[in-house]
């Protein structure tokens, strides 16, 4: 049962509360694992059994968490994005314990919700300051075609088809994208159909509505996205001790 609260941007989601799903999975997302009473219980793959205040845990590794009722505070990160990349990079092909003063710094960083607090939390954990590279950028054709997108959010939307309203080359438009919002227009899309049907299921519509309501084909397609992102099914959203922000 995950009850607690749980929100979502483009990008990166977080999670603060008690974790239902205790079953060996895996996702494309990095996550950082921090517990709030206790510390985390982690075990690798079908192997040992890791005890520490947090963990991170590159994407794609096979994991279980066992930490039972203790809540905990979860950060998905996208794989492609700046700070996904900067993470996985530095936890390295298996799991990475962090001390108990990394999370306490952690947890208050990620409780901050101002702008830039993601990048600041990251910097704080790696021991370093944001890359020029990955300082804020802004371009206003960039902005303007993200504000345009529709909604819901089609399928068959491309980059051509958006490079082609910013007046832009396909490259040139990538290119600025990227530096934009910090990923690549695909993974940036699906994030973004992800925190449109957290803010549908927030107004009370069902897998199926949500759906709909946010580019999926059907609650299928949902189901297939949101389990290779976050390695849960989104059922576990219905649940109604659980506070959902989305601000899309």
């Amino acid at each position: 049962m995950w009850t607690g609260k749980a929100s979502i941007q483009p990008g990166w989601a977080l999670f603060s509360g008690t974790a239902g799903d205790h079953s060996l999975h895996r996702h494309h997302a990095v996550q950082l694992a921090i517990g709030l009473t206790d510390a985390v219980e982690l075990r690798v793959g079908t192997g040992s059994l890791v005890r520490a205040p947090g963990i991170v845990i590159p994407a794609d590794h096979p994991h279980q968490l066992t930490s039972g009722p203790n809540p905990l505070l979860l950060l998905y990160l996208e794989r492609e994005s700046s700070q996904g990349r900067r993470l996985d990079q530095w936890c390295g092909p298996g799991s990475r314990a962090l001390m108990e003063a990394q999370c306490q710094r952690l947890v208050e960083l990620l409780s901050d919700d101002t702008h830039g607090m993601l990048e600041r939390a990251i910097a704080s954990l790696l021991g370093s300051a944001p890359a020029a590279s990955e300082q804020p950028f802004t371009d206003s054709r960039i902005q303007d075609c993200l504000g345009a997108l529709p909604r819901p959010l089609p399928e068959s939307l491309s980059g051509a088809q958006l490079a082609k309203k910013a007046g832009l080359s396909s490259g040139r438009f990538a290119h600025l994208f990227r530096a934009h919002t910090g990923m690549p227009l695909r993974p940036y899309l699906r994030w973004l159909r992800l925190q449109h049907a957290l803010a549908a299921i927030a107004s009370g519509l069902n897998l199926t509505e949500a759906a709909h309501a946010s580019g999926f084909s059907d609650s299928a397609h949902l189901s297939r996205s949101f389990r290779s992102t976050f390695g849960i099914a989104p059922n576990v959203l219905l649940h109604p001790l659980l506070t959902l922000r989305a601000n899309a």
